[in-house]
């Protein structure tokens, strides 16, 4: 009986090692030295804010069923590439600003990280809102004439699925009801 409980004793020590590995019951001598991870460096997506999308004609016909061949699809083809070029055209007159404002965003989000002090953060936003507010209606203006062509271009069924894909990419597109 006693050569059991000794070999129960035995086993049970060997688990337990086993289990615990070199932390076992001695403690955890060698700790590995733990390092603070540094926060990611801020990145503001301006273009996406101002709602500047860059449509992929070949993407967004496959998303709405559209077959490029066909004159419908030219159609659309057409109007997609209308609408980049404006939108390119109207990002590059507002490169400047456009720059600035993303370089005002992020120098105070990293002071933000930095000292965790975000007193500035409504003047921030009003100076961007500000900034922005020209581009955006320009930008708005181009997408109501894209939507207004691409709803008669379109069928009801291909419009829903246009409109699906616009919110995937998030340009929101107020939907017609006529």
């Amino acid at each position: 009986m006693k050569k059991f409980i000794y070999l129960f004793i035995v086993l049970f020590a060997l688990n337990l090692q086993a289990q615990l590995g070199n932390r076992g019951l001695r403690g955890n001598r060698n700790p590995i030295p733990q390092t603070q991870a540094k926060p990611k460096a801020p990145e503001f997506n301006v273009e996406r804010y101002v709602g500047i999308v860059d449509y992929d004609v070949e993407k967004a016909a496959k998303k709405t069923g559209i077959n490029l061949s066909s004159k419908e699809g030219k159609k659309f083809s057409t109007l997609l590439r209308i609408y980049n070029r404006d939108t390119n055209q109207i990002k590059r007159i507002n490169s400047f600003t456009l720059r600035s404002t993303k370089d005002m965003v992020e120098t105070f989000q990293q002071k933000a990280i930095e000292t965790g002090d975000l007193s500035n953060q409504q003047k921030v936003r009003k100076t961007m809102t500000e900034n922005l507010k020209p581009i955006v209606s320009a930008i708005r203006i181009e997408d109501n004439k894209l939507d207004e062509e691409i709803f008669l271009l379109l069928s009801d069924k291909k419009y829903k699925k246009w409109l699906k894909y616009n919110k995937k990419i998030n340009k929101y597109i107020k939907p017609r009801k006529e």
